[in-house]
C-alpha cells in the first residue's frame, strides 16, 4: 500500500513538471545583435560532370544566441535556375520562410547540384548563393559553386572496326566497352576514361593505349566525389571492372597509362596455341595501383612489363600463371590496407590440375616489396616435368629463401625483418626498409608516393646491363645512370 502511494505521488509530480516544461513557450530574439553560425561559408563541390547529379553535400546552421531565432527566409539567389538544389531541415524547396531554430540548437542543410551540358571540352564554373534574411534585417550568405565538365557518354559500345579515343573531353563509360575481334581501339595521350560501376574494357581485338609523361592515359570510375570528408572515391577500391584481354586479343599496348580504382588492373588469359609465341602484352611507364582483386594478372602468355609501378592489391600484385614475362625496373609495392591482401607476386606453372608451363619469368632491377617478410609465392605442380624457370637479377625483395631457391636470386637483396643475414647485407647496413624505402606510404590518408627516398635500400644496388633500351629513364623521365642505376621504376634524381 505505501508503494502505491509513492508510484502516485511520483506520477503527479512528473506530470506537474512536463506540464510546465510543455507550457513554457521559446522566445525570439529579434535585435541587431542575433546572427546566425555555420559550419562553412562555402559549399563547393568537385569537378563533376554535367548532366550526371552530383553527391549530397552537407552544412549546419547554429543558433548561438541566448533565445530563439526565427528566420524570415531562406532562398537561393539564383530563384531555383543554377542547377543547384537544396533540402532545409527535411523540407526540399527553391525558398523557405519563417524557419525556426531554439536557442542552443542547429539545422541541417543539404545541397545538390546537377549542371546541364554547355557543349565546352574546358570546365564551367557554376556559382550560386542561398541567402538568409532575419526579421531585424540583417542577411547572411553561404556561397555555393561547383565545375561542370562535359563529357561523353558510351552505353555499351561495341567496336567493331578501328576507332580512335581523343583527349578533349572524359569519356564515362556505362556497361562495358568492348573491342571485338580484328578490331583496334586507339587511345590518345591525355585520355581520360571513367567506369560506371561493374563497367569495364573488354579487349578480344588490340588496345594501344599510348600516353606521355605530359600527358598520361587515366582509366579510373566514374565517382568524383568523396566517400569521406578526408577520403575521395578516387582513392578507393573496386569502383569499377577492369581491363580484360580475351584469348584472342594480341598486340596490345598500355605505355605512360594510369589504371586504379577496379575490381582488378589488367587481366590477360591464356591464348590459343597459334599465339603463344607472340608478345601479346606490353606495359610500359605505367601505374597500377589500388584494385580489390589482382593487379596484373598473366595467365599462359607473353609480356613485357619495363618501368612500372604495380601497387596495393587485395590479391597480388602480380600473378603470373604459366607463359614467358619479363619485368625490368618494375615496382611492385603491396601496401593494401582495405583488407587482409594475398601478396605482392604469385608465379605458377599450373592453375588447379591445368598445366601451363612457366617458360620463363624474369625480374630485372626491381623491387617486390610489402607489410610482410615473405611477399612471394611460387608453385610448383608436384609429379610432373613441365617447365618452372624464374630468375631474379639485382632486385629488393621482401621473401625467405630456402637453399634451393637462392640460385635462382643472382645479386638480390633479400629484406626479411628479423633475418640477422638480410640476404649479403647485414641488418645494420640496410638504413631503411619496407615503406621507409619510399618517400611516403601514408595509410592514414591513402595516399602512396613510391618514388625512392635518399636512404632507400633500392640506391645503386642495380646493374646497368639488366636496363632496357626503352628504361633509359625513369617514370618520371629522369635519366639513369649507366652503373649502379637505383632498382624499380623510379630514380632518385640526385638534384633533390
Amino acid at each position: 500500500m505505501q508503494n502505491n502511494k509513492i508510484s502516485i505521488l511520483f506520477i503527479t509530480i512528473l506530470t506537474i513538471i512536463l506540464s510546465v516544461s510543455c507550457s513554457e513557450e521559446e522566445e525570439f530574439a529579434y535585435d541587431n545583435s542575433t546572427h546566425l553560425t555555420f559550419s562553412t561559408d562555402t559549399v563547393t563541390f568537385d569537378t563533376i560532370f554535367t548532366s550526371i547529379g552530383s553527391a549530397t553535400k552537407r552544412f549546419k546552421i547554429y543558433n548561438k544566441n541566448k533565445k530563439g531565432v526565427r528566420i524570415e527566409s531562406v532562398r537561393l539567389g539564383s530563384g531555383g535556375n543554377s542547377g543547384f538544389r537544396v533540402n532545409l531541415d527535411g523540407v526540399s524547396n527553391t525558398q523557405f520562410s519563417d524557419v525556426e531554430i531554439y536557442h542552443g540548437d542547429s539545422i541541417f542543410c543539404f545541397v545538390e547540384v546537377t549542371i546541364d551540358p554547355h557543349d565546352s571540352d574546358l570546365p564551367l564554373l557554376k556559382s550560386d548563393s542561398l541567402i538568409f534574411t532575419l526579421p531585424n534585417g540583417i542577411v547572411q550568405k553561404i556561397y555555393l559553386q561547383a565545375y561542370g565538365q562535359d563529357i561523353i557518354e558510351l552505353r555499351d559500345e561495341h567496336i567493331t572496326t578501328d576507332m580512335i579515343l581523343d583527349s578533349k573531353r572524359p569519356y564515362v563509360i556505362y556497361n562495358n566497352l568492348t573491342v571485338e575481334e580484328g578490331a583496334t581501339l586507339t587511345i590518345q595521350p591525355g585520355t581520360t576514361l571513367c567506369f560506371h560501376a561493374d563497367a569495364g574494357l573488354e579487349v578480344h581485338g588490340s588496345l594501344v593505349a599510348e600516353g606521355t609523361p605530359q600527358q598520361p592515359i587515366t582509366m579510373r570510375g566514374d565517382r568524383t566525389d568523396k566517400l569521406l570528408p578526408y577520403l575521395p572515391y578516387d582513392r578507393t577500391a573496386g569502383t569499377w571492372q577492369g581491363v580484360k584481354l580475351h584469348p584472342e586479343s594480341s598486340g596490345n599496348k598500355l605505355t605512360n597509362c594510369n589504371i586504379h580504382g577496379g575490381k582488378f588492373g589488367v587481366m590477360m588469359l591464356s591464348d590459343d596455341k597459334s599465339q603463344k609465341s607472340e608478345n601479346r602484352l606490353y606495359i610500359l611507364n605505367s601505374i597500377i595501383h589500388n584494385v580489390s582483386g589482382n593487379a596484373l594478372y598473366i595467365i599462359d602468355g607473353q609480356a613485357t612489363i619495363h618501368n612500372s609501378q604495380i601497387s596495393n592489391a587485395k590479391g597480388y600484385c602480380a600473378a603470373i600463371i604459366g607463359g614467358n614475362v619479363e619485368f625490368s625496373h618494375c615496382t611492385l609495392a603491396q601496401f593494401y590496407i582495405w583488407d587482409e591482401y594475398l601478396g605482392a607476386l604469385y608465379f605458377a606453372n599450373h592453375d588447379g590440375d591445368d598445366e601451363y608451363p612457366l617458360n620463363q619469368l624474369t625480374f630485372n632491377n626491381s623491387i617486390i616489396t610489402g607489410y610482410r617478410n615473405d611477399e612471394i609465392f611460387g608453385s610448383q605442380l608436384h609429379d610432373s616435368d613441365i617447365n618452372f624457370n624464374y630468375r631474379f637479377n639485382n632486385c629488393l625483395i621482401n621473401t625467405i629463401l630456402s637453399e634451393e631457391d637462392e640460385p635462382n636470386f643472382l645479386e638480390c637483396v633479400i629484406d626479411t625483418i628479423n633475418d640477422s643475414k638480410r640476404g649479403k647485407e647485414s641488418y645494420k647496413d640496410l638504413a631503411k626498409s619496407r615503406e621507409g624505402n619510399f618517400r611516403s606510404v601514408d595509410t592514414n590518408n591513402f595516399i602512396y608516393n613510391f618514388q625512392l627516398d635518399t636512404l632507400s635500400v633500392a640506391r645503386k644496388m642495380g646493374d646497368g646491363k639488366y636496363t632496357p633500351s626503352d628504361c633509359k629513364t625513369d617514370l618520371n623521365g629522369i635519366e639513369r645512370p649507366e652503373n649502379k642505376p637505383d632498382v624499380g621504376c623510379y630514380q632518385l634524381n640526385t638534384i633533390d
